[in-house]
Order: C-alpha cells, then structure tokens, then sequence
C-alpha cells in the first residue's frame, strides 16, 4: 500500500522537531526494556539525532515497539488539549515545553531501579487557556533483582493547576502508536496490527495481524494501573487509501477522545464490525474528569508493558500493577524493645497508609498488628524474643480499606536486650587488674569485656567470657599508664546490653609486666596500598600484643587510631578512618608505641608506605 506524501512529510518534521530536543531524552535501561523518556509530554525517541521509535524489547534485540508520534495529552472537552504535535496545515509543536534546563534526572538505586523524573507545562502556546505543570515520574526495575518486574515502565504523572482559579472536568490521557508487525513508511508499507481491550486489566492490547509475513508473537500494551477511568479508544492512524488521519492531531477532535462515547471503536470486536483489517492503530486510555482547585493536584498511573505472548503481557501488567500499589524495600532491624521497620512508600496515590502484618515461623497465617499512615514503625509486642518473626504490608486506602498487593516479606528473630551490668570494679593485685562485677538476674550467655584509655567511647573489646564466674583477670597491662573498663552482658543470640558504668586502675611506674616488648621489626604490607584492589587487606606485621598505631597523612594529620590488645604479631587494617572513608592516595606515616617492659618511658617504631589508586 502506497503511502501518501503527507504521511512521510510528517515524519520528516517530526524528525526535525525531535532533534531541536535531542538532549531532553533520558533511558531506562536496567529491566529487559529499554525505554527513552521525555520532559516535554513525548512518549517517543531520539537516537543519534534522528526520530526513532521506542520501547526496545528484550533490549538485547533491535526490536523498537512505539512509534515516536505517541504522547500524553491533558485537557477538558472544550477542544483544549495540552499536547505535543498539532496540526493546522503544517505540523507544529503543541503546548508542552520543558520547564527548564536540566529538567530531566536519572537517579540508579542500589538494587538497580531506575527512576527519571521530568517536568513539563502547557507554557509554549501563550494563548493556552488551562495552565498546567506536569510532573512526571517513570519507573523500571533490575533484572537481577526483580526478574518478575523487568518487562514494563511504570509512568506517574502529577497534574497541577498552576493558575489562581479552579479546574474542573480535566482529563488525563496517553496515547501510543504500538508497531508490532513494522513498519517502513519509506517503502509505502504500514504495521498491520491488532487492538483489542482487557477490560479486567483495564489495558489495550496491541499484537501482530499480518500473517503474510510470520507473525510475531509479542504483545504490547498501555495499561491504567491508578486513576478515575473514563475512556479507551482505538483509532486508525491511516485512512484506508494510506492517508494519514491527521485530525487526531487537531486539540478539538482530540477532546472528543477523551470522553464517552466511542469515537471509533473501544475493541478488536468493534474495529471487525466497521469492516476494518488488522492496521496501524492509535491506543488511548483516559482517566477523569478530575476537578483541580488552585495549586493542587491529582496522580495518574500509567504503564508501557511488553510480553512474549498474550498470557506473558498478562502477567506483566498483573506485576506492573502489584509492584506500583505495594511498598518496596521493607527492611527488620532488632532493637532493645523489639523489633524496627523501615520501608519506602507505594509508588499509586490511591494508598493512604499500610496494615503491618506479621507471624511466626510456626504460624500459617499473618496477623494484623497496626495500621501506620508513614513509611516506619516499630513492633514492640513481640511473641516470644528468639523466635524468628516474618513481617510484610498491606497497603490500604483512605477508608481503611486494603489492596491485594502485599510487600515482599522481611524475617528477622528479635532478641531481648539484656540489662547491663553492675558493681564493676576493677583492682590491681601484682601484675595484673582483677575485674569484678555482680551476677545478672537474667539468663545470660556471657559477658564483653572493653578497655579504653579514656573512659569514654569508643570502647576496645579485649575478650569474650562465659556467664559464670562474674570476673576476669587482665594481665596486659603496662606501666605509667591509666586503664578504663566497661562490660556487657549478652544473650544467646548475641544481643549486647548497653555498657556497665566504667572502672578504672592505674598502673604505676615500678610495675613490672610478665612480656617483653620488641617494635624494632614493624612493617606494612602490602606498599604501596591499593584500596580498591586490596580493600581489608593492609596488615602491620611483627607488633607486641600492647601496642597503639598512629597514622598521619603529609601534612601530619591523625588519620586513624587502632589501639591494639590481642594476641597475634599482625594487626589488619581496613585503609579507612575514622569516619568510614577510604584514605586518599599519597603518603602516610605510621608510628607504633608501647610502655617498655623495665623501668620508665615507652618504646617505638615508625615508617611510611604510599597508597595509590
């Protein structure tokens, strides 16, 4: 079939207005899609300058589903459409204009979702009468991390009006040209596809109805997952003579689309009772009228969603719609009363809180506990403490009312927190300090014990003992200096007590201790230091077991402090300081002291070693 000239001028200024916003387009690419987004309302895609079409799937095949003429349209039924492309006698750029510069973002998560926001208004038509700021938001999810929900975009759109006066009777729509049998405009030929209408799903469907050359088993769809349904429409994008049906790019023609009734047809069955073939069709999907007062808002939820087949598009959007309403990320921590959660909120609008709902490991059922408006809470009413407890949400609506769309689950086994000790002493008896402290009154597996020389926090463990005896004997201890000590308690499942009021000794100059000390043969390896390649992996080597390592960058800088009490000649180091970060390359200093072990004063060594990248 001959393509008419107007349909092939349309795609060369396409592609001439399309380059003007080359730098607008940002891509989602950690899922099994590959989909370009926008901040000026287009749904379609720019590749190496030129018009493209989009929605690559799988994203490892040259398979480009969504033609570029596809958009989002927001209006009333007055013939005011905020659009991308118009039509008078010649295609022009519609209302929507990027905010500004720079007003697209990509953000990675550290699961690798990807979320792109944009922001576009109805500003470049002066003569506009609905004055509207559009925040969009798109979603896409790792294949590594979400293999069941790497096969669609999830795209919100917040809706503002941004005038002085109410709006009333907006529509929010989205428009896709799906090409699943192909197309060549160049060689006069058309995709000749299918639309059809999952009413259960609230999605239109598009797949292949060429059978001329192989049919392609994928399936597209356009799917409302949250928002006021109004409407869905399918409309031919070409006449039967091939001539492109350009008054769908006219605003008042497109207002007719967004409410009932039917302009052409709303399924596969309507579209076979007019007489037409499988074509190039036009997909929209409508929500409202939704009235806006000055300044506010409303979300609308839409999702572009591929499949292999109809029942994997199904199934797809099933997830689309599951993972949009369902909280995300919900994690456990054990705390001294129970039990912490945290969790990031549900992407749809529609949920105004969650039910928090949990059982044990014995349990078939979950039990709701609470119902919380925010992204945390806390369970304090634990079953029984070294249990292993399962947590999971439910989102909920304003009314209280629940969607089926639970988060994943989250196992943690809370631990009761022991009380800390009490009536430590600590007393010097030869050459040696003997620890002393009061037996708790609960079960208790064992005790910490931490030495300092301050008495303040940070605190050095220096030995784990049992419950029984309620004492320990330290014998690395040295003369001149002054020795803090605090303790915990701990249970069986390693949940520590906060830490026992401190004692303290100190040890005199004439105090003889029973060990040697040598520092003549300290040295660091590797050097140089490579952090990235040798991360936990730089060691001091031939230490005494009481030894403080200072380390200094080149300007003389305290970088890091390891105060050493433990058996063993090597002594390992992260290459971090005291705030978590990986040193910088350049050269340090190190300086290992300890007391001597007859008479007074100290003993030391020191050196360098370079860390490189």
């Amino acid at each position: 079939m001959k393509i008419q000239n107007i349909a092939l001028s349309f795609v060369w200024l396409l592609t001439i207005q399309m380059h003007a916003h080359a730098d607008a387009f940002l891509s989602h690419t950690s899922g099994n899609v590959q989909v370009s987004v926008s901040d000026f309302g287009s749904l379609g895609a720019v590749r190496d300058g030129s018009l493209a079409p989009n929605f690559r799937f799988p994203k490892t095949e040259d398979f480009y589903y969504l033609q570029a003429q596809s958009e989002i349209w927001i209006g009333d039924l007055n013939g005011n459409v905020a659009n991308v492309w118009e039509f008078t006698d010649r295609f022009l750029l519609g209302e929507w204009a990027t905010t500004q510069t720079g007003a697209i973002n990509k953000v990675v998560e550290a699961d690798g979702r990807e979320i792109v926001t944009s922001q576009f208004s109805s500003s470049r038509n002066p003569d506009f009468p609905l004055n509207i700021l559009v925040d969009q938001q798109s979603f896409s999810w790792s294949t590594n991390d979400y293999s069941n929900a790497d096969d669609f975009i999830v795209i919100k759109l917040i809706i503002t009006n941004d005038s002085n006066a109410n709006l009333s009777g907006i529509y929010v729509a989205m428009m896709t040209n799906w090409d699943v049998d192909g197309t060549d405009l160049g060689a006069g030929q058309l995709s000749l596809d299918w639309v059809d209408w999952d009413e259960s799903r609230q999605t239109l469907l598009t797949y292949d109805g060429d059978d001329t050359d192989g049919i392609n088993p994928a399936h597209m769809g356009l799917a409302l997952l949250d928002g006021k349904f109004s409407v869905q429409q399918i409309v031919p994008f070409f006449d039967p003579s091939g001539q492109l049906f350009s008054s769908i790019f006219v605003d008042a023609n497109r207002s007719v689309l967004l409410a009932p009734p039917t302009f052409f047809a709303s399924s596969r069955q309507d579209i076979e009772a007019l007489g037409f073939p499988a074509w190039d069709y036009m997909s929209v999907i409508s929500a409202g009228p939704y009235d806006i007062r000055a300044k506010k808002f409303v979300t609308v939820t839409f999702a572009l969603v591929g499949g292999e087949n109809l029942a994997d598009l199904r199934k797809n959007i099933d997830a689309a719609r599951h993972i949009s309403f369902a909280p995300q990320e919900l994690s456990a921590e054990v705390t001294p009363d129970g039990v912490a959660l945290n969790w990031e909120a549900s992407i749809n609008p529609s949920v105004a809180g969650y039910a928090l709902l949990r059982r044990t490991a014995e349990e078939q059922d979950f039990q709701q506990l609470k119902t919380v408006s925010g992204i945390s809470s806390d369970d304090t009413e634990i079953v029984q403490f070294g249990v292993e407890h399962i947590y999971k949400l439910r989102p909920i609506d304003l009314n209280g009312r629940p969607f089926e769309f639970d988060s994943p689950e989250v196992r943690v086994i809370p631990n009761l927190m022991p009380d800390a000790p009490e009536g430590l002493t600590a007393t010097l008896s030869r050459n040696r300090v003997i620890l002393e402290w009061k037996q708790s009154n609960e079960p208790i597996a064992g005790y910490i014990i931490n030495r300092n020389h301050t008495g303040e926090s940070p605190w050095t463990p220096i030995a784990s003992v049992p419950a029984e005896p309620t004492s320990f004997v330290d014998a690395d201890v040295y003369p001149g200096l002054r020795y803090f000590y605090a303790i915990n308690a701990k249970n069986e499942f390693d949940g520590r007590s906060n830490f026992s009021a401190s004692a303290s000794v100190e040890i005199p100059e004439s105090f003889a201790p029973a060990t040697p000390l040598d520092l003549e043969n300290v040295i660091v390896v590797p050097n140089p230091y490579r952090p990235s390649a040798d991360a936990n992996a730089i060691e001091f080597h031939n230490l005494t077991r009481h030894a403080t390592i200072r380390i200094y960058n080149s300007t003389g800088n305290l970088v890091k402090l390891i105060d050493r009490a433990k058996e063993g000649p090597v002594e390992h180091w992260d290459g971090r300081n005291d705030e978590g970060k990986l040193i910088a390359p350049g050269v340090y200093v190190y300086h290992v002291e300890a007391p001597i072990s007859a008479g007074r004063g100290k003993i030391s060594s020191s050196g360098k070693f370079a860390v490189v990248r």
